[in-house]
């Protein structure tokens, strides 16, 4: 099936969304996100040399110089705006881009592991889990590091056959700790998993297998040499560190003792988790817990998976990569008394990718819906109504669905 029909109907109904956010001249209720709309505004009205350096607006919870995170969120915001775009609207156009990005590269990562259906129907399986109507038009960071991951997995995944696509895997770690901060680190590591679980499912060849590795491994250096390199420019733009003062208040609020450092507080961090993980990519959250169960249950030899049918093997690897994801994000944030939705926000959309593929396979009548919505255009189609729909429900001031407070 071709790519062009769907590709056409993506810049349609994202150019109808950027016209629609400047027309209605949108504001979410999120306080974050109007945070950094306004840090973009302020931004794109100041030399270009000096966005390295934002400093908070007038009248919120801070003042001063703006180093909570790097500044990889705001930039291109503020270059849009720069290019005439509404600039207290730039950070949501910028956040409904990088959904239609990590929408389409998700199905390629995926089209890696399973068949066509089951890739191209993620493209709008995905768009209905309860983390994507919450987070539907934001202008704050996850958006951007869920797609700095699925980048990132896409490139080294590639790699594993052709060496030279370890170039956007890089390109993505730097992205991601340009956007995030000191949480990039979990790109490197979910990177690794992913070629972890591709080997443990389906071995590849030894060169492709080292061309990955030695792609992540260079990420990382480059990573390094990022994070140098903006405290050398932070410094020149303002006499200040950055980095020091990051590292100490996000680490420092981290281990901050909170409710106590006690096992019954971490049990509780866990479930309170946990909870997230059912619920934001509900309902494929139970078929991944099924698929999960499978798993325990299959047969092993010599740490391969005895099914040997390709698209078995996929549907395996991405199982174990979803809940090595779970396992790693929520197991870290766990040990912390920082407790928020969007702190684990790639996990729901591992465990939604893999839990409908896996859905897709044990129900024909899922499978039969897919089959009679197999067209290139219907992920931007849902994306589309989905989208509207987000916009009039924040004008009528609509309430969100959330489960218990942190």
């Amino acid at each position: 099936m071709g790519r062009r029909p769907g590709l056409v109907a993506w810049v349609l109904v994202l150019a109808a969304g950027w016209v629609a956010l400047a027309t209605l001249g949108y504001r979410t209720r999120d306080a974050d996100s109007r945070l950094y709309a306004e840090i973009v505004a302020r931004m794109s009205e100041a030399p270009a040399a000096s966005w390295i350096a934002p400093e908070f607006p007038p009248g919120w919870f801070m003042s001063g110089p703006f180093r909570e995170h790097p500044v990889g969120l705001f930039v291109p915001a503020a270059a849009v705006a720069r290019l005439g775009y509404p600039a207290l609207q730039a950070g949501y156009a910028l956040n409904a881009l990088y959904q239609v990005l990590t929408i389409v590269l998700l199905q390629r990562l995926a089209a890696a592991l399973v068949p066509g259906l089951e890739a191209r129907a993620l493209g709008w399986l995905v768009q209905f889990l309860p983390i994507a109507f919450t987070f539907r038009i934001r202008a704050n960071h996850e958006q951007a590091v869920l797609l700095c991951l699925v980048a990132a997995l896409y490139g080294v995944e590639r790699a594993r056959r052709r060496p030279r696509w370890a170039l956007l895997t890089v390109a993505a770690l730097v992205g991601l700790l340009l956007v995030k901060g000191v949480l990039a680190v979990f790109g490197p590591a979910l990177c690794a998993l992913w070629l972890l679980a591709r080997r443990l499912a389906a071995p590849g060849s030894a060169p492709a297998g080292r061309a990955a590795w030695l792609g992540l491994a260079s990420g990382v250096v480059a990573m390094a040499a990022t994070a140098g390199l903006y405290e050398l420019l932070y410094r020149q733009a303002t006499g200040e560190p950055f980095w020091p003062f990051y590292l100490a208040r996000q680490l420092g609020v981290a281990a901050a003792a909170g409710e106590g450092w006690g096992l019954a507080a971490k049990a509780y961090n866990l479930a309170w988790y946990l909870g997230r993980v059912l619920w934001f990519p509900f309902p494929w959250s139970l078929a991944l817990v099924v698929a999960a169960w499978h798993i325990r249950r299959l047969p092993w030899r010599s740490g391969l998976a005895v099914n040997d049918e390709p698209a078995a093997r996929g549907a395996l690897a991405g199982s174990l990569f979803a809940l090595a994801t779970v396992v790693l994000y929520v197991g870290l944030f766990s040990l912390s008394d920082r407790r928020a939705d969007r702190y684990i926000f790639p996990v729901y959309y591992a465990v939604g990718a893999a839990g409908g593929v896996a859905a897709l396979g044990a129900s024909a009548r899922l499978r039969r819906l897919a089959a009679a919505l197999d067209r290139p255009w219907v992920p931007a189609a849902v994306w589309a109504v989905t989208f509207v729909a987000h916009l009039f429900a924040g004008r009528l001031g609509l309430p969100t669905v959330k489960v218990w407070a942190p």
